[in-house]
């Protein structure tokens, strides 16, 4: 089985910041690497939940979307899909709280802590 690869991006003069970070991710998430990509976005600086913006992820199966939930539920995470990501209907159908842009999801983060 071939490994599947992600990358995370951030800046890194986000890691001390008061407002959670806004991490990109790309590439593919699946059995082969979801708990190196749970631990990486665990292993983000900063507040939570963190903006995860998934619209360039190319891939993602049921253990990436696991992966996924589970974060949701522990507030570590805020996803932002866009809707022409190949994911978006899917996400749509599992119920996952989907923000469009970051800019949303910050607005909303914002939101609810007052």
């Amino acid at each position: 089985m071939t490994r599947a690869v992600f990358q995370l991006q951030y800046p890194e003069s986000d890691a001390a910041a008061a407002a959670p970070a806004e991490v990109t991710v790309t590439g593919e998430v699946d059995v082969t690497n979801v708990e190196e990509f749970t631990r990486s976005v665990r292993d983000v600086p900063g507040p939570r939940p963190v903006i995860l913006q998934l619209s360039g992820v190319k891939y993602l199966d049921s253990a990436g979307f696991a992966a996924l939930d589970r974060l949701l539920e522990q507030d570590a995470i805020v996803l932002v899909l866009s809707p022409e990501s190949f994911m978006y209907r899917v996400a749509e159908l599992m119920c996952l709280p989907i923000h469009h842009d970051a800019e949303t999801a910050r607005r909303v983060l914002q939101e609810n802590a007052t």
